[in-house]
């Protein structure tokens, strides 16, 4: 199978895969094959690719290689900025301008269940985007979430969520702080169980 091929099976592709589809990627872009590169392209962002999901969102908001849809576009810049991309939060921001509210709640809804998806899976990279998503900066501020996620990722490791979860814990009371810290540890016995 080749890389493309790969790309279009979904989102198990690994980061080898996607660094295999990137040479193909070029190519259909230098050649001008726009659909080729959206598939690709598309292929990546299912992968977990940070800069496909920005460049995806562009392409449905544009309609580069596909039918322009606004839903998609909105749901992948969602993704790709509380992943971190500077470049998507700057993109989201724009498009909430034209884009329906509900649109745009149904696109964060989207993009929390693909990651808690992923974090029940066993991906701690998922943890930090979770808890960004439910910052203020995001629309829909939850601060008990938004600690939830900031403590698990923490637990594992993550250095970027400590300063996020001390940051938010600053804003909470004590109850709130306790029943968030048993959530977390609950969800650790039942995920990381399942695993094991």
């Amino acid at each position: 199978m080749t890389a493309a091929g790969v790309w279009l099976a979904g989102p198990a592709a690994s980061a080898a895969e996607a660094v295999a589809a990137q040479p193909e990627l070029s190519d259909a872009l230098r050649n001008g094959d726009l659909s080729g590169a959206f598939r690709l392209t598309q292929g990546l962002a299912e992968a977990n690719d940070l800069q496909a999901q920005l460049n995806l969102s562009l392409f449905y908001w544009h309609g580069i290689g596909a039918t322009q849809n606004f839903d998609e576009a909105i749901r992948w810049g969602t993704m790709a900025a509380i992943r971190g991309s500077k470049k998507a939060v700057a993109a989201r921001n724009a498009m909430l301008d034209t884009i329906d509210p509900q649109v745009v709640k149904k696109a964060m809804d989207w993009a929390r269940a693909r990651l808690t998806k992923d974090a029940e899976a066993g991906d701690d990279t998922a943890l930090t985007p979770l808890s960004t998503s439910y910052l203020p900066a995001f629309g829909a501020p939850n601060e008990i979430e938004a600690y939830f996620w900031a403590a698990l990722a923490v637990s594992t490791g993550k250095a970027e969520a400590r300063r996020q979860r001390d940051s938010i814990v600053s804003n909470m009371k004590q109850s709130d702080v306790i029943k968030a810290q048993q959530r977390a540890n609950d969800w650790f016995k039942r995920w990381r169980k399942a695993q094991s």
